[in-house]
């Protein structure tokens, strides 16, 4: 009877040629080290370009990734991704690339937006089984190349939350002069104004009956200054004092020896000395709100009195209310969302001859705004240009709320929160925007800084 062969492991391994053994898999080589990146607009309008270096090689591909707001992988305070997160890949000789256009409008910074990306390179090797990456340790901030307008009118713009009188501290017949000089120092043709209240200037409750309204001082200490060409287009209630409303703060302020006002705006009603709903509206609220919640828009239509040429101002404020809680705040953006798409309505019905629209204001909500930006998206989605994307841009990597600050910090991603909007339908582009800030400042006029665009008028 003869006996079973017993083979070893160690035999089969001396009996089996090496190379039917399966050597260990190598994992892929991590790779070489991004040692710097840059970025800039163009060379096109809605183009952006990116460089960089790279020490050493085990790379397969480069890859970019976008985002609205700021973001790092693994950070125990940021997100991983940014909102409306894109990708694009780049071939592992390229050291530069150019965004397309279309690709950057794909990661929602078009021209007229005034939307900038946040970006991350990351070197990628595929080399072997799994991915190796090795990331730029640095978000970096690029804003596209803006559209140059066509040729057309001068018209310049402001938009200036002013910072009610009602309990304001400091005080606003302390600022008004200061308010009156802001405005005055870039002279602009039409200044559309929030939180000018026809209420008592004093900052105190009632009828002001017998003393000054806050928007009758503002028009004084302008015509003190020499500048008593500025008029209100209106300066009364649009919904009587004795009546549940909010702010009724949106006004138009302009030039009268360069404008003409086009629009029936009087001050007054047939029934009313100092109420009339002209010219304005009452936006919408959340269901459960009181009418105390209410705010007013308001609107005219002027024309340059040395081209003939028309346009509509209008001007808003949208509900302040914020909260940490995201299903509420998320309600509160729809509501900002419904108020523009209010007015933009009622403002069609106000121009039914499509002139050019310029819509200047305090949205209360900006790019990198918990929950997103919806306000401002309809704005673009209705076919209007956020003038920030001026062909010259000042200040806009500063925050337009100052909040009163004697010194305004600067904004830990490089770009400050843009509150204050000035967006233009029926003309494209703008040759300067300009956040007016003065960085370190005692007595501010505001809470807010003016912000100022030079547009063309087609």
């Amino acid at each position: 009877m003869r006996r079973p062969v017993v083979v070893t492991a160690l035999a089969v391994a001396l009996l089996t040629p090496a190379a039917l053994v399966a050597a260990p898999a190598q994992a892929a080589t991590r790779p070489g080290k991004i040692t710097a990146v840059s970025s800039a607009p163009g060379p096109h309008p809605g183009e952006v370009t990116v460089r960089w270096k790279q020490t050493g090689g085990h790379t397969t591909s480069f890859r970019i990734e976008t985002g609205l707001t700021t973001f790092r992988k693994g950070s125990a305070v940021l997100p991983d991704h940014g909102r409306r997160t894109r990708y694009f890949t780049v071939a592992a000789s390229r050291r530069s690339v150019t965004l397309t256009a279309k690709q950057v409008a794909s990661a929602g910074a078009a021209p007229g937006t005034g939307n900038h990306l946040f970006f991350r390179l990351t070197a990628v090797n595929t080399k072997g089984p799994g991915t190796a990456t090795r990331a730029f340790p640095y978000l970096q901030s690029v804003a596209p190349k803006p559209v140059t307008p066509e040729a057309g009118t001068p018209l310049r713009v402001a938009s200036f939350n002013v910072r009610t009188a009602r309990g304001a501290n400091p005080p606003w017949l302390g600022r008004v002069d200061a308010v009156a000089a802001t405005i005055l120092s870039r002279s602009p043709g039409v200044a559309i104004l929030q939180e000018l209240s026809p209420g008592r200037s004093d900052g105190g409750s009632g009828n002001p009956t017998g003393g000054p309204r806050q928007s009758q001082t503002l028009v004084d200490a302008l015509a003190a200054r020499g500048a008593g060409r500025y008029q209100l287009v209106r300066k009364y209630w649009y919904i009587g004092p004795a009546e549940p409303t909010g702010t009724q703060g949106a006004r138009i302020l302009y030039d009268t020896t360069r404008y003409e006002l086009l629009s029936d705006c009087p001050d007054r009603s047939r029934y009313q000395t100092t109420v009339s709903t002209s010219c304005s509206m009452e936006m919408p609220v959340l269901p459960e709100d009181d009418l105390g919640k209410r705010r007013s828009a308001a609107w005219a239509l002027l024309q340059d009195r040395s081209t003939g040429k028309r346009f509509m101002v209008v001007s808003v404020h949208l509900d302040e209310r914020k909260s940490a809680d995201a299903a509420t705040q998320e309600r509160y953006q729809a509501l900002r969302t419904k108020q523009v798409r209010a007015v933009l309505a009622r403002v069609a019905v106000e121009n039914p001859d499509d002139a050019p629209v310029v819509l200047g204001g305090d949205l209360n909500s900006w790019q990198a705004a918990r929950g997103g930006d919806p306000a401002h998206d309809a704005l673009v989605t209705a076919g209007f240009y956020d003038s920030a994307d001026a062909v010259t841009q000042v200040n806009t990597r500063w925050t337009t709320y100052n909040a009163f600050a004697r010194t305004v910090p600067k904004s830990p991603s490089g770009w400050g929160a843009r509150l204050d909007v000035i967006a233009t339908k029926g003309l494209r582009g703008a040759v300067r925007f300009e956040n007016v800030l003065t960085r370190t400042q005692s007595n501010r006029p505001s809470d807010h800084d003016m912000v100022v665009a030079d547009l063309l008028l087609p």
